[in-house]
């Protein structure tokens, strides 16, 4: 249940707005000083607060440019409660960081709504904030959002799996992943699964990449690293085109057929971040 903070010294007015919000479906809590908010504010932000402009101790502007400037509650969103009409204190107030406005006396339903309008604005931005962003690395490109992939703008089939284990690979891209941990993130440790339905899906993900599949490398013993590096440490191995590992011959041709050490400063991890060197 989302929560409302009502700052007010005037109980029928706290009264009025807790029976509006209430018959929405919110959860009302109250206080009557900017002192008494910043304390609740503090302890367990809410999800939207509603302020009166005139308050015994500090004034609904004062406890309005508090919070703005308290990284924590900066994208509270604040509706102010106020029987002024004049143009100046609205204005001001926006400067300060109120969202909305509502003027006294006011209908409990249009308060209702424009609360719940603003709640539905914030709970879409903060939605917006932590979708996972595409994760790229020259022709390879992830969309979590989607769960699709391509590589050189061409879609790549991926199971839910395979898709999750790249993924996993990308997010932490520069970085060695045992097994375990991979296991771990993906599968969440369920029952009968070991670490060999790792190397598996990382298999079939190689052979769906093409020559994209040089960025997974293989840490014998250890796990996987996705990385732009063709120089091998001295404990990963080399895959054949198929996307097994070469033996024999073949292994020599493949070492053979290296091309020379991509330039360090070209990989970009998708936090932005460059891979250890």
């Amino acid at each position: 249940m989302l929560r409302i903070l009502v700052v007010d010294p005037e109980p029928s007015s706290v009264d009025a707005a807790r029976r509006a919000l209430e018959a929405s479906g919110l959860q009302v809590l109250t206080a009557r000083t900017s002192r008494e908010a910043l304390e609740l504010l503090r302890q367990e932000p809410p999800d939207l607060l509603l302020v009166e402009m005139l308050l015994p101790d500090l004034s609904g502007l004062g406890l309005c440019r508090t919070i703005r400037e308290d990284p924590r509650l900066q994208r509270l969103p604040i509706v102010m409660v106020t029987a002024s009409s004049a143009e100046m204190d609205r204005v001001v107030a926006f400067e300060v960081g109120v969202d909305d406005f509502v003027t006294k006396p006011f209908h409990p339903r249009e308060l209702a709504l424009r609360v719940q309008a603003i709640l539905r604005r914030a709970l879409r931005s903060a939605a917006e904030r932590s979708a996972p962003s595409p994760l790229r690395f020259r022709g390879l490109s992830l969309d979590p959002q989607q769960r699709s992939a391509y590589v050189e703008s061409k879609p790549v089939a991926l199971t839910a799996k395979e898709f999750d284990v790249l993924a996993t690979l990308m997010r932490h891209a520069g970085r060695v992943l045992g097994r375990k941990q991979i296991l771990e993130e993906v599968w969440g440790g369920q029952s009968g699964k070991t670490v060999r339905v790792v190397d598996t899906h990382v298999k079939w993900i190689r052979r769906k990449l093409g020559e994209s599949r040089a960025y997974i490398e293989t840490l014998r013993g250890v796990g996987y690293r996705f990385t732009d590096r063709t120089v091998e440490d001295p404990s990963a191995r080399r895959l054949a085109p198929g996307g097994e590992e070469p033996q024999g011959a073949n292994a020599v041709e493949a070492s053979e057929s290296r091309p020379p050490p991509a330039n360090p400063q070209a990989f970009v991890s998708p936090s932005g971040s460059r891979p250890p060197v």
